[in-house]
């Protein structure tokens, strides 16, 4: 049945193209150079300023609404950041658990969701003041536009950014709009979505603009054991008093009731199955339950040309249960069942001040953020899926108030400067609530604190060529579920775990060659010290240490081309070479990311017919599973053939599309568990597979 649907998703693809082939007009229309565009877009995430990406002193990448939408399944980000130099996302085929981000190494010892990679949905932190960051909330349903900054200047957004990734959701288009979509997909997987936007005027100056968006998905999971379904809502709705003032708020809410958890195989598993679970899933039916709801609310007022302010207040609830593969029976195991219950939020001012000193044009930004955590965990006794006595209890916070400046100065015509400081204050305290006679008491409380400098030039060499360089120093706190288990994996305040500090060093060059090539290209050395690694993780349970000083060296580069014909090829390289140094493992490669990968895509779209199409492939160089390097995931090549046809009929639009994943079947590991002591390191990728799909909307 699977080959068959395959073969369906492969002959509509196919056919399509030949139709399209033959509705060709022979004479094609005049050719765009979208690449004098591409140097102009328009990027927030190093400057906290409208500025083009092409002025910006700093490795940072846009991904369109089209790329992270057109034929996918819109479920995680592996699918649109892929295309992105310098990040790896790895895709755990585990919704339990989430997908692995990393930014040049940061995040790579992650156990779960996201450390160290700074997350924010239209400007309001998915990222807690900890560090743990959740990148399912993240609806993808209606994305605009993906920011992804790299390097030294994600340090001006605090602890744990050794990287900034920015969603910014579409706005609610001119007429009121409804818009429908439905998909299937290998393993049983489906999608159903809706969402309605528009824009009412109010007055003479103001409107009204709101985006919505709902979406339902189930999957069967690839492997066995990893079926998942979730419900998801975003809601954007601005007013916009006059030229100069707005109000957003933001509503962000997601349910999956059970996620089940499959783990990770050892060596001998997978070769034999890798679509089976691993040891202990069934037995002790390892799952997730999650609820999040999140709101925001932003104001934006310009007092004049010269100076605005932006003020913003947020608010998080969310719950999670989480059964993991073994009882945790004994008394200091912490147990078997995670029970976590979260508040957060936070406020933030920002001013930001335009003048000309001296002939000299300058923007400053100041600004202030403040953000709390208090969650409340518990752990059970797992009775092999279902939940037993108590095994702990205790009240966690984390508090985080900073402090930060930026200027942006046009020097000379040629020679422009950015610069930054940022002052973080961070605060963690545990309060240990299960204490017996036979228990000590794990209450304990740790304070950090870090100035971070960046500053970085870009001079114009030509008027379609840049060169930039920038320096950065970076802070990087424990999380507190880092902090929650000491080095040997039992439960304790791991009071002994300090912040990685790093210097982070970059040099490279924008350019537009002709009119319809950009290439962008970056060097970079990051030195850290205190490293934070994993020190056990056994059956789910994750501990850590610090571990001397790593070196990290490498290049990221992308080029992008506009050919004629309505042809576009993307091309992204990473190189990292990421090993430690002043430590017992000395000269052995950081674990958890490829040292190379390339990411290649072929475009084609045809304006007369509506159909469009596209050709990728991903190469990337082993992974070691641990400090040692004492074993690994092969490298791998995987390619995959989507197609789609775009009609427009008055006020409807339709579009239907169809993709292959894998098409070379190819069985791979595409993520590992870092040093799981009991050598499941492995979390397999799926073989060939399809979605199939059509989308509609209506303008009213």
């Amino acid at each position: 049945m699977k080959h068959r649907l395959a073969a369906s998703a492969l002959s509509l693809w196919a056919s399509t193209a030949l139709t399209a082939v033959a509705m060709a007009q022979v004479a094609p229309p005049a050719a765009p150079v979208p690449g004098s565009v591409a140097i102009q877009r328009i990027v927030v995430s190093a400057t906290r300023t409208p500025e083009s990406s092409f002025n910006v002193p700093a490795s940072i990448y846009t991904v369109t609404g089209r790329e992270v939408s057109e034929a996918n399944e819109q479920e995680n980000l592996t699918e649109s950041l892929r295309r992105v130099p310098g990040l790896d996302v790895q895709n755990r085929q585990d919704y339990a658990q989430g997908i692995r981000i990393t930014s040049r190494g940061f995040g790579a010892q992650t156990a779960f969701g996201t450390r160290n990679v700074k997350i924010l949905i239209d400007g309001i932190p998915a990222t807690q003041p900890d560090g743990t960051g959740d990148s399912e909330v993240i609806d993808l349903g209606d994305v605009s536009r993906i920011e992804v900054l790299n390097g030294p200047f994600s340090v001006l957004y605090g602890n744990a950014a050794g990287g900034v990734i920015q969603v910014f959701s579409k706005n609610g288009p001119a007429e009121p709009t409804l818009s429908g979509g439905l998909l299937a997909g290998s393993y049983g997987s489906w999608r159903a979505s809706a969402s309605y936007g528009g824009n009412e005027k109010i007055g003479t100056d103001g409107s009204f603009n709101y985006m919505m968006n709902a979406s339902y998905f189930y999957s069967g999971g690839y492997r066995d054991h990893s079926a998942a379904r979730r419900q998801q809502f975003y809601g954007k709705y601005r007013v916009k008093v006059d030229a100069d003032t707005s109000y957003t708020l933001l509503i962000d809410g997601l349910d999956e009731p059970n996620s089940q958890d499959p783990g990770a195989l050892t060596a001998a598993q997978y070769h034999a199955d890798p679509r089976q679970a691993g040891t202990g899933a069934d037995q002790f039916d390892t799952r997730k339950t999650l609820r999040h709801f999140q709101f925001g609310f932003i104001l934006r007022h310009r007092f004049n040309a010269n100076n605005s302010i932006r003020l913003l207040v947020y608010d998080v609830d969310h719950a999670v249960l989480q059964y993991l593969p073994f009882t945790g029976s004994f008394a200091a195991s912490g147990g078997g069942v995670v029970d976590l219950e979260r508040k957060s939020g936070g406020v933030g001012a920002r001013f930001t001040h335009k003048d000309d000193i001296a002939g000299i044009p300058i923007t400053a930004v100041a600004g202030i953020d403040f953000g709390y955590e208090d969650q409340h965990r518990k752990g059970y006794v797992n009775n092999y899926g279902t939940i037993g006595a108590l095994r702990r209890n205790e009240q966690d916070t984390a508090r985080n108030i900073a402090e930060y400046a930026q200027l942006n100065a046009d020097l000379t015509p040629k020679l422009i400067l950015d610069a930054g400081i940022r002052h973080s204050q961070d605060q963690f305290t545990v309060q240990d609530l299960y204490v017996t006679p036979t228990l000590t008491n794990d209450t304990g409380s740790v304070t950090y604190g870090h100035t971070s400098l960046v500053a970085g030039v870009t001079y114009h060499l030509t008027p379609t060529t840049n060169l930039f360089a920038d320096y950065g120093e970076g802070f990087e706190t424990p999380t507190l579920d880092q902090l929650a288990y000491l080095p040997n994996g039992e439960a304790g305040f791991n009071s002994a775990l300090v912040p990685t500090t790093s210097e982070n060093y970059e040099a490279g060059i924008k350019s537009l060659l002709g009119s319809r090539t950009y290439l962008t290209l970056a060097g970079f050395h990051i030195h850290t010290s205190n490293q934070i690694v994993v020190s056990s993780s056994n059956d789910g349970r994750t501990a850590y240490a610090n571990e001397g000083q790593t070196d990290r060296n490498g290049v990221d580069a992308s080029i992008d081309s506009f050919l004629p014909h309505h042809i576009e090829l993307y091309g992204a390289y990473s190189l990292l070479k990421a090993v430690f140094t002043n430590s017992p493992v000395a000269g052995k490669f950081l674990p958890g990311v490829p040292a190379q990968r390339i990411y290649g895509e072929f475009d084609w779209h045809d304006p007369a017919s509506g159909f469009y199409t596209s050709l990728n492939g991903q190469w990337q160089t082993r992974m070691y599973v641990d400090n040692a390097n004492s074993a690994y995931a092969a490298g791998y090549f995987t390619a995959g053939i989507a197609g789609g046809f775009r009609q427009t009929l008055g006020k409807f639009a339709f579009n239907e599309f169809a993709r292959v994943n894998n098409i070379l079947n190819r069985t791979y590991v595409g993520a590992v568990v870092i040093a799981a002591s009991n050598g499941e390191y492995y979390e397999p990728s799926p073989g060939r597979n399809f979605i199939i799909g059509m989308t509609g909307k209506v303008k009213f």
